[in-house]
C-alpha cells in the first residue's frame, strides 16, 4: 500500500478535494483498492461520504485507545475499492490527550494501525487539516508521500519553509518518507497565478507537472455526495487535471516499495 498525506499549513487550498478526488479517480478509472483517512476535525471526507458519526470508533479512538485496530475503525464509502476511516468533533480532544501522555507513542498511533491492512489496498490518502497537529505529525509519520496542495500566488510559498522542516523533523520517525510534491491547484490565466506557479517551480520545491485548473464545477460539485468529479463533470477542466495527477503519481511510484 503506497499512502500519501495531503497536507498544508494553510486552508482553503484544495486539500479535501484532492483527497477525494484522487481516491475515486484511482478507484473508477484505474481499477485500484484505496483506503482515505479523514484526519480533520471539519469531516470532510466523513460527511461527503455520509459516514461522520459519534457512534462509531473513528480517528479519535485510533489516537486515543491503544487496543483499537484496523477492522474497528474502516467504513465502508459504499463504492466498491473504496474505504473510509472517519472523523468528527472528538479528535481534537483525543489529539490534545494523546500530546499529554508522555507514555504513549505519540507519533505512531495511525502507522500501526495502518500497517494492519497494507496487503488490503493499492493506495491510502490521509486528507489532513491545516497545522502541524499530532494528527498530522502521525499523518507524516505514517505516509510513504507528501501531496502539498498550493494556491499559487504571490503567497504561495507562504508557509513552505516551516512544513518543509517539520517534514525532516519526522524523518527519523520516518525513514520510508520518499515523494514531497507541491500541487498548484485551483490554476488560472491570470499574471498573479502564472507569476506564482513559476516562482514554485523555479524554488527549492518539488512540483507535480500536473496543475489543477480552477473551475466552477468544483464548486457546484461538493454538493454532489459520494461522487467523483469524473462522474458529475467529465469534461471540466478540473476533472482533466486530477485524472492527469493520478497518472502521474502512479508513475512516479510504480515499482517503489516502503
Amino acid at each position: 500500500m503506497r499512502t500519501a498525506a495531503v497536507v498544508n499549513l494553510k486552508g482553503g487550498v484544495g486539500k479535501s478535494t484532492t483527497a477525494i478526488n484522487l481516491a475515486l479517480i484511482m478507484v473508477k478509472v484505474f481499477k485500484k483498492r484505496v483506503l482515505l483517512v479523514d484526519n480533520d476535525i471539519q469531516a470532510n471526507v466523513s460527511k461527503f461520504f455520509s459516514v461522520h458519526s459519534y457512534e462509531y470508533k473513528s480517528m479519535e479512538n485510533i489516537l486515543r485507545d491503544e487496543e483499537t485496530i484496523a477492522e474497528d475503525v474502516i467504513r465502508s464509502s459504499g463504492r466498491y475499492g473504496l474505504d473510509i476511516i472517519p472523523a468528527n468533533m472528538n479528535l481534537d480532544a483525543a489529539a490534545v490527550d494523546l500530546m499529554l501522555d508522555q507514555e504513549a507513542n505519540q507519533m505512531t498511533k495511525l502507522k500501526e494501525v495502518l500497517q494492519q491492512v497494507e496487503d488490503r489496498y493499492d493506495y491510502c490518502f490521509i486528507d489532513c487539516p491545516p497545522g502541524v497537529g499530532i494528527n498530522v505529525l502521525n499523518a507524516l509519520v505514517a505516509a510513504n508521500d507528501v501531496i502539498i496542495p498550493i494556491k499559487a500566488d504571490k503567497n504561495a510559498l507562504d508557509g513552505m519553509e516551516e512544513l518543509t522542516e517539520v517534514i525532516e523533523e519526522v524523518r527519523p520517525y520516518n525513514p520510508g518518507l520518499s515523494l514531497v510534491k507541491c500541487l498548484v491547484t485551483m490554476f488560472t490565466n491570470d499574471i498573479e497565478v502564472v507569476k506564482g506557479e513559476e516562482a514554485l517551480q523555479k524554488s527549492e520545491y518539488s512540483t507535480f507537472t500536473t496543475h489543477i485548473r480552477y473551475s466552477k464545477k468544483v464548486n457546484a460539485w461538493t454538493y454532489e455526495k459520494g461522487k467523483s468529479l469524473v462522474e458529475v463533470t467529465p469534461r471540466s477542466a478540473a476533472t482533466r487535471d486530477y485524472k492527469n495527477l493520478a497518472l502521474e503519481y502512479i508513475d512516479l511510484t510504480k515499482g517503489a516499495t516502503r
